[in-house]
Protein backbone atom coordinates (compact mmCIF):
# COMPACT_ATOMS: atom_id res chain seq x y z
CA UNK A 1 0.00 0.00 0.00
CA UNK A 2 1.34 3.44 -0.94
CA UNK A 3 2.40 5.74 1.87
CA UNK A 4 0.45 8.96 2.41
CA UNK A 5 3.19 11.16 0.95
CA UNK A 6 3.29 8.92 -2.15
CA UNK A 7 -0.45 9.40 -2.64
CA UNK A 8 0.14 13.14 -2.21
CA UNK A 9 2.75 13.07 -4.98
CA UNK A 10 0.22 11.38 -7.24
CA UNK A 11 -2.33 14.08 -6.33
CA UNK A 12 0.12 16.88 -7.12
CA UNK A 13 0.99 15.38 -10.51
CA UNK A 14 -2.71 15.06 -11.27
CA UNK A 15 -3.26 18.67 -10.20
CA UNK A 16 -0.55 19.87 -12.59
CA UNK A 17 -2.08 17.88 -15.46
CA UNK A 18 -5.72 18.76 -14.87
CA UNK A 19 -4.97 22.46 -14.56
CA UNK A 20 -2.71 22.52 -17.61
CA UNK A 21 0.22 24.01 -15.72
CA UNK A 22 3.28 24.65 -17.86
CA UNK A 23 6.92 25.36 -17.13
CA UNK A 24 7.14 28.45 -14.87
CA UNK A 25 3.54 28.28 -13.64
CA UNK A 26 3.09 28.53 -9.88
CA UNK A 27 1.33 25.97 -7.72
CA UNK A 28 -1.04 27.09 -4.95
CA UNK A 29 0.43 27.73 -1.48
CA UNK A 30 1.39 24.64 0.52
CA UNK A 31 -1.43 25.26 3.02
CA UNK A 32 -4.02 25.23 0.22
CA UNK A 33 -2.54 22.10 -1.33
CA UNK A 34 -2.64 20.38 2.06
CA UNK A 35 -6.30 21.30 2.48
CA UNK A 36 -7.20 20.13 -1.03
CA UNK A 37 -5.32 16.85 -0.66
CA UNK A 38 -6.60 16.26 2.88
CA UNK A 39 -3.14 15.83 4.37
CA UNK A 40 -0.83 17.72 6.72
CA UNK A 41 1.61 20.45 5.74
CA UNK A 42 4.47 18.11 6.61
CA UNK A 43 3.20 15.54 4.07
CA UNK A 44 2.78 18.16 1.33
CA UNK A 45 6.28 19.50 1.95
CA UNK A 46 7.75 16.01 1.79
CA UNK A 47 5.90 15.32 -1.48
CA UNK A 48 7.04 18.62 -3.00
CA UNK A 49 10.63 17.94 -1.90
CA UNK A 50 10.53 14.59 -3.72
CA UNK A 51 9.14 16.19 -6.88
CA UNK A 52 11.81 18.89 -6.65
CA UNK A 53 14.52 16.19 -6.44
CA UNK A 54 13.12 14.77 -9.70
CA UNK A 55 13.14 18.24 -11.34
CA UNK A 56 9.36 18.23 -11.77
CA UNK A 57 8.96 21.38 -9.66
CA UNK A 58 11.22 24.17 -8.38
CA UNK A 59 10.82 25.50 -4.82
CA UNK A 60 11.88 29.08 -4.12
CA UNK A 61 12.04 30.27 -0.53
CA UNK A 62 9.66 33.14 0.08
CA UNK A 63 8.07 32.82 -3.38
CA UNK A 64 6.51 29.37 -3.62
CA UNK A 65 6.63 26.29 -5.86
CA UNK A 66 6.80 26.42 -9.66
CA UNK A 67 6.44 23.81 -12.38
CA UNK A 68 9.88 23.11 -13.77
CA UNK A 69 9.32 20.34 -16.28
CA UNK A 70 5.94 19.81 -17.96
CA UNK A 71 5.09 16.53 -19.64
CA UNK A 72 6.71 15.91 -23.01
CA UNK A 73 4.24 15.32 -25.83
CA UNK A 74 4.91 11.99 -27.52
CA UNK A 75 3.58 10.68 -30.83
CA UNK A 76 4.84 7.11 -30.82
CA UNK A 77 2.95 6.25 -34.00
CA UNK A 78 5.32 8.41 -36.05
CA UNK A 79 7.94 6.28 -37.81
CA UNK A 80 11.63 7.01 -37.53
CA UNK A 81 13.92 7.61 -34.57
CA UNK A 82 12.62 8.36 -31.11
CA UNK A 83 13.46 12.07 -31.35
CA UNK A 84 11.07 12.28 -34.30
CA UNK A 85 8.30 11.07 -31.96
CA UNK A 86 8.92 13.57 -29.17
CA UNK A 87 8.12 17.28 -29.12
CA UNK A 88 11.34 18.63 -27.59
CA UNK A 89 12.46 22.22 -27.34
CA UNK A 90 15.86 23.38 -28.55
CA UNK A 91 17.34 23.20 -25.05
CA UNK A 92 16.47 19.53 -24.51
CA UNK A 93 19.02 16.76 -24.96
CA UNK A 94 18.08 13.17 -25.72
CA UNK A 95 20.84 10.60 -25.24
CA UNK A 96 20.93 6.83 -25.68
CA UNK A 97 22.80 4.45 -23.41
CA UNK A 98 23.15 0.87 -24.70
CA UNK A 99 22.69 -1.52 -21.77
CA UNK A 100 23.31 -4.71 -23.67
CA UNK A 101 23.27 -6.53 -27.00
CA UNK A 102 22.99 -10.31 -27.01
CA UNK A 103 22.29 -13.11 -29.44
CA UNK A 104 19.68 -15.67 -28.38
CA UNK A 105 16.87 -17.91 -29.54
CA UNK A 106 13.52 -16.28 -30.18
CA UNK A 107 10.59 -17.15 -27.94
CA UNK A 108 7.44 -18.65 -29.43
CA UNK A 109 5.69 -15.26 -29.28
CA UNK A 110 8.65 -13.49 -30.90
CA UNK A 111 8.88 -16.09 -33.67
CA UNK A 112 5.18 -15.63 -34.40
CA UNK A 113 5.34 -11.81 -34.37
CA UNK A 114 8.45 -11.69 -36.59
CA UNK A 115 7.43 -14.47 -38.98
CA UNK A 116 10.39 -16.65 -38.01
CA UNK A 117 10.85 -20.40 -37.64
CA UNK A 118 10.55 -21.56 -34.04
CA UNK A 119 13.68 -20.79 -31.99
CA UNK A 120 15.32 -18.77 -34.77
CA UNK A 121 18.21 -16.55 -33.67
CA UNK A 122 17.57 -12.90 -32.85
CA UNK A 123 19.41 -9.87 -31.52
CA UNK A 124 18.11 -8.44 -28.26
CA UNK A 125 19.19 -4.83 -27.80
CA UNK A 126 18.43 -3.05 -24.52
CA UNK A 127 18.70 0.74 -24.44
CA UNK A 128 18.05 3.46 -21.89
CA UNK A 129 16.93 6.89 -23.14
CA UNK A 130 17.94 9.94 -21.10
CA UNK A 131 16.13 13.25 -21.50
CA UNK A 132 18.19 16.12 -20.07
CA UNK A 133 20.32 13.52 -18.24
CA UNK A 134 17.30 11.83 -16.60
CA UNK A 135 16.38 8.25 -17.59
CA UNK A 136 12.83 8.32 -18.95
CA UNK A 137 12.48 5.38 -21.38
CA UNK A 138 13.71 1.78 -21.33
CA UNK A 139 13.52 0.11 -24.72
CA UNK A 140 14.19 -3.51 -25.71
CA UNK A 141 14.32 -4.36 -29.44
CA UNK A 142 14.28 -7.89 -30.88
CA UNK A 143 15.59 -8.14 -34.46
CA UNK A 144 15.96 -11.30 -36.58
CA UNK A 145 19.62 -12.21 -37.14
CA UNK A 146 18.78 -13.46 -40.62
CA UNK A 147 17.93 -9.85 -41.58
CA UNK A 148 20.91 -8.22 -39.84
CA UNK A 149 23.56 -10.92 -39.35
CA UNK A 150 26.36 -8.77 -37.89
CA UNK A 151 24.28 -6.03 -36.25
CA UNK A 152 25.85 -6.82 -32.87
CA UNK A 153 29.27 -5.76 -34.20
CA UNK A 154 27.96 -2.27 -34.98
CA UNK A 155 26.23 -1.97 -31.60
CA UNK A 156 29.28 -3.12 -29.64
CA UNK A 157 31.50 -0.73 -31.63
CA UNK A 158 29.23 2.14 -30.49
CA UNK A 159 28.28 3.12 -34.02
CA UNK A 160 26.90 6.69 -33.73
CA UNK A 161 23.91 5.99 -35.97
CA UNK A 162 20.51 5.24 -34.48
CA UNK A 163 19.30 1.64 -34.60
CA UNK A 164 16.81 2.37 -37.38
CA UNK A 165 19.42 4.29 -39.39
CA UNK A 166 21.70 1.24 -39.12
CA UNK A 167 18.93 -1.09 -40.28
CA UNK A 168 18.14 1.22 -43.20
CA UNK A 169 21.65 2.18 -44.34
CA UNK A 170 23.45 -1.13 -43.75
CA UNK A 171 20.74 -3.75 -44.30
CA UNK A 172 18.20 -1.85 -46.46
CA UNK A 173 15.51 -2.42 -43.83
CA UNK A 174 13.57 0.84 -43.90
CA UNK A 175 10.74 1.12 -41.40
CA UNK A 176 7.50 2.46 -42.90
CA UNK A 177 4.88 1.53 -40.32
CA UNK A 178 4.34 0.09 -36.85
CA UNK A 179 1.65 -1.80 -35.00
CA UNK A 180 1.48 -0.87 -31.32
CA UNK A 181 -0.36 -1.74 -28.13
CA UNK A 182 -0.25 0.78 -25.28
CA UNK A 183 -1.00 0.02 -21.62
CA UNK A 184 -0.44 1.90 -18.36
CA UNK A 185 0.62 -0.17 -15.34
CA UNK A 186 2.65 -0.08 -12.10
CA UNK A 187 6.40 -0.09 -12.65
CA UNK A 188 8.21 -3.41 -12.20
CA UNK A 189 11.38 -3.74 -10.09
CA UNK A 190 13.80 -3.58 -13.03
CA UNK A 191 12.04 -0.47 -14.37
CA UNK A 192 12.12 1.16 -10.93
CA UNK A 193 15.88 0.55 -10.84
CA UNK A 194 16.69 1.73 -14.36
CA UNK A 195 14.32 4.70 -14.49
CA UNK A 196 14.88 5.93 -10.93
CA UNK A 197 11.21 5.57 -9.98
CA UNK A 198 9.50 5.35 -6.64
CA UNK A 199 7.87 2.01 -5.89
CA UNK A 200 4.33 3.29 -6.37
CA UNK A 201 4.95 4.94 -9.75
CA UNK A 202 3.53 3.86 -13.09
CA UNK A 203 4.92 3.43 -16.57
CA UNK A 204 3.30 3.50 -19.99
CA UNK A 205 4.34 0.34 -21.83
CA UNK A 206 4.26 0.19 -25.62
CA UNK A 207 4.65 -3.18 -27.33
CA UNK A 208 4.84 -3.26 -31.09
CA UNK A 209 6.24 -4.55 -34.35
CA UNK A 210 7.97 -2.48 -37.05
CA UNK A 211 7.48 -3.31 -40.74
CA UNK A 212 9.65 -2.65 -43.79
CA UNK A 213 8.62 -1.34 -47.22
CA UNK A 214 7.90 -4.95 -48.19
CA UNK A 215 5.47 -5.26 -45.30
CA UNK A 216 7.84 -7.66 -43.54
CA UNK A 217 8.36 -7.49 -39.75
CA UNK A 218 11.85 -6.29 -38.85
CA UNK A 219 11.68 -5.48 -35.14
CA UNK A 220 9.58 -6.45 -32.15
CA UNK A 221 9.99 -3.82 -29.46
CA UNK A 222 8.93 -3.01 -25.91
CA UNK A 223 9.24 0.49 -24.47
CA UNK A 224 8.56 1.57 -20.88
CA UNK A 225 7.98 5.33 -20.53
CA UNK A 226 7.99 7.15 -17.18
CA UNK A 227 4.27 7.93 -16.99
CA UNK A 228 4.59 11.29 -15.24
CA UNK A 229 6.97 12.60 -17.89
CA UNK A 230 4.91 12.10 -21.05
CA UNK A 231 1.55 12.91 -22.63
CA UNK A 232 0.71 10.66 -25.57
CA UNK A 233 -0.96 11.69 -28.80
CA UNK A 234 -2.26 8.96 -31.10
CA UNK A 235 -3.46 9.45 -34.68
CA UNK A 236 -5.09 7.21 -37.24
CA UNK A 237 -3.56 6.56 -40.67
CA UNK A 238 -5.64 6.91 -43.86
CA UNK A 239 -6.39 3.49 -45.35
CA UNK A 240 -4.90 4.49 -48.71
CA UNK A 241 -1.56 5.17 -46.99
CA UNK A 242 -1.45 1.59 -45.71
CA UNK A 243 -2.42 0.23 -49.11
CA UNK A 244 0.42 2.20 -50.73
CA UNK A 245 3.16 0.15 -49.03
CA UNK A 246 5.54 -1.25 -51.65
CA UNK A 247 5.05 -4.97 -52.24
CA UNK A 248 7.42 -5.39 -55.18
CA UNK A 249 9.03 -8.87 -55.22
CA UNK A 250 12.71 -9.01 -54.38
CA UNK A 251 15.09 -9.24 -57.32
CA UNK A 252 17.11 -12.44 -57.25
Amino acid sequence: MAALYEKTIAYLLQYIDENGLQSGDQLPPESKLALQAGVSLVTVRRALAELASQSVVRREQGRGTFVLRPRVRAETTRVGGLRNSLHLDARSTLLTRVLGCLSRRASIDESSALGLPESAEVWEISRLRLLNDRPVIWEVSTIPKVLAPNLGTYIEARDPRSLYDLLDEVYRLKEVREEQMLVSRPAQPREIELLGLMRFEWVVEINGVSYSTRNAPIDRFRMAFVAKSFAFRLATVPSQAVEAIELTPAIA
